[in-house]
């Protein structure tokens, strides 16, 4: 078997496409793919409340608090009033091991309320891309076109007044009887409407095809895009869960840290949360307008068809008539 190397790029193409069928056919609620992950921690988490959200707060025009430490904390069960995160971390009355849980409940607390709002800020665009009513739409299939192609080919050449096909055996004759009738003008006529007809079926089907199937792949994989750019975006968020971590667990062995850890230096997901949502209106915009306007596109092929059709039975009677052939 050979090896051509335009077989790597049909490779990839596919790979592609396989990937995002497999992102299309997930859940899309990020909070239910990490059920496991919260599932013991869940009945724990109402004792934690706070001011500020480090993953949420980031990209904001920051009045309130500016940097992680500053945070305020109400974590009952531990302290009787609301305490800043460094006091939570710095607490000489706790043990470090103790104190490293309770850093470890309130990144928890922040990330599950991270995760929560963003499912609630997607959840209607990946809803209706999930719902999107392209499965339905019919297909232009390409033998279609080649039979409207053939067709004006065909009577292109019986448009000429000798053709190639009456020396045909045992259908010659039939060609000889079209092509006499062909020689009456109106008849000549309707012939080259017929080929002008066909050919011009062939083009808007053609352009139909190209559109349909464009738009039916741009709503199909809608989902699996979005689905890959937020986990893309979650990717790049998890680091931000590593760093306060790092910089908290230093903080509870009484490290000497000589800057406080800026809310802003965080990776900010709002850009790309607006970026998922701004692609998927476009997509539920541009199938919107698909799906209302394509019983309008296959209605007016099938008007064309229907002309067309009908001259062709017109011709086949008319061949019938003056010929004096006799119907059974």
């Amino acid at each position: 078997m050979k090896f051509h190397i335009l077989d790597i790029f049909r490779i990839r193409k596919k790979f592609k496409e396989y990937s995002l069928d497999k992102k299309r056919s997930q859940e899309y609620r990020i909070l239910k793919n990490k059920q496991k992950e919260f599932v013991n921690l869940l009945n724990s988490y109402h004792h934690i409340q706070y001011n500020i959200n480090p993953f949420l707060y980031v990209g904001t025009n920051p009045k309130e608090v500016v940097y992680i430490e500053d945070i305020r904390i109400t974590y009952q069960d531990y302290f009787e009033d609301t305490q800043p995160v460094l006091y939570i971390v710095r607490n000489p009355y706790i043990k470090v091991k103790q104190r490293k849980q309770l850093v470890n409940e309130i990144i928890k607390k922040w990330e599950y309320d991270y995760y929560k709002d963003i499912d609630s800020k997607l959840k209607r665009i990946l809803e209706q891309a999930s719902f999107i009513p392209v499965k339905r739409v019919e297909k232009i299939k390409n033998r279609r076109i080649n039979a409207y192609m053939a067709c004006a080919l065909l009577f292109l050449i019986l448009l000429r007044q000798y053709s190639f096909l009456q020396v045909i055996p045992y259908v010659g004759p039939a060609f000889t009887k079209i092509n006499r009738l062909l020689i009456y003008t109106r008849y000549y006529n309707i012939a080259s409407i017929i080929v002008y007809l066909s050919i011009v079926i062939s083009m808007y089907l053609i352009i139909v095809k190209v559109y349909f199937d464009k738009v039916l792949k741009f709503g199909l994989s809608a989902k699996g895009f979005l689905i890959k750019e937020r986990d893309r975006m979650l990717k790049k968020f998890k680091p931000n869960i590593k760093k306060i971590r790092k910089h908290l667990y230093k903080l509870t062995k009484c490290v000497k840290v000589e800057e406080k850890y800026q809310i802003n230096e965080l990776f900010n997901s709002k850009i790309i949360v607006k970026r998922i949502q701004r692609y998927g209106r476009n997509v539920i915009n541009r199938v919107g307008i698909f799906t209302s306007y394509y019983k309008e596109i296959l209605l007016v092929s099938k008007i064309l068809r229907l002309i067309h059709f009908g001259l062709i039975i017109y011709l086949i009677i008319s061949l019938f008539l003056v010929n004096n052939i006799a119907f059974w």
